[in-house]
């Protein structure tokens, strides 16, 4: 992680930016860009689902490949989150041995009862053992279990007023050759590229049912001809939430939807499944779906 630090630095220095240039430029405090020029993975505990993201922007601006500091940065993060299971592991076993000798010592020094050794209460031993036992195990479960999910999830974060996070950038797909269309009732939904469709078969008094479920956490935006509506807003949702908007649809209507992370959501018009690219559906990023309605009967 240094050697990609200093690497970032001496280029940043050699385009003549300062820290505060640069992060006014990406949009990056300067408190996180100094911690990885140093290379200090500490600094950054509280924004360690966001390096990546920091450091592509990064490269970026400098006009450097991330792709060449990829190897490099992933290995000193699974470095960095090993050490971190390990001295959570260390406290842990602390914790313990300080409870098994307070509790040894509250046994060896409790005064007898009228001349007579009382027998240690082994029931509330028991109890106590037991207890932390249980806390134990839910917190290792929670380290080595939930805490690695949630660090991998790069999920596109919210927006706060200090640390502003900037939109991934990402590159046109090539298009692909058209598939043949999809009809049920009717609805057609005509594959025209990647990640664009023609829809048309409906009547202009009919209204066009969108429903995305997520399997994903993921901001989405939704816009008609340019418009994002206000039912339903702007927002992020959840794994396990389900979107549903409706369109009065027209003659040369746009529908652009924005989805901020894309692996695993999937969407269905009129109760029909848009027919998703392979690298749309499994993208780790965001997307942008354009639906183009053409040949709207008028009734």
């Amino acid at each position: 992680m240094r050697n990609i630090g200093q690497t970032l630095k001496e280029r940043r220095e050699e385009l003549g930016y300062t820290l505060q240039s640069m992060s006014e430029k990406i949009r990056v405090p300067i408190s996180k860009l100094k911690a990885i020029e140093e290379g200090d993975l500490k600094a950054l505990e509280n924004d360690i689902g966001y390096v990546k993201f920091y450091i592509r922007f990064y490269c970026n601006a400098l006009h450097l490949d991330f792709e060449d500091f990829r190897e490099e940065l992933e290995k000193s993060m699974d470095e960095y989150s090993n050490t971190t299971k390990m001295l959570k592991m260390v406290e842990l076993e602390e914790i313990q041995d300080r409870i098994n000798t307070r509790t040894k010592s509250t046994i060896l020094t409790k005064k007898p009862n009228r001349g007579k050794f009382r027998k240690p209460d082994l029931s509330f031993i028991s109890f106590v053992a037991l207890i932390s036992v249980l806390a134990i195990s839910l917190i290792l479960v929670f380290i080595f279990l939930v805490l690695p999910k949630l660090m991998a999830r790069d999920v596109e974060p919210e927006t706060d007023v200090v640390d502003v996070m900037p939109q991934p950038i990402v590159d046109t797909p090539v298009e692909d050759p058209t598939e043949e269309p999809v009809v049920i009732k009717e609805l057609t939904i005509e594959k025209t590229g990647v990640d664009s469709y023609k829809l048309s078969g409906l009547s202009d008094k009919q209204e066009l049912q969108m429903i995305i479920n997520f399997k994903s956490n993921a901001y989405v935006k939704i816009m008609i001809d340019g418009v994002s509506p206000n039912n339903p807003a702007s927002k992020r949702y959840n794994v396990g939430d389900t979107l549903t908007q409706l369109i009065n649809v027209s003659e040369g209507m746009v529908v652009e939807v924005y989805i901020g992370w894309m692996n695993g959501n999937t969407m269905t018009l009129n109760g029909l499944s848009v027919p998703l690219d392979e690298t749309v559906a499994k993208r780790n990023g965001s997307v942008t779906l354009i639906f183009k309605m053409e040949g709207i009967i008028v009734s």
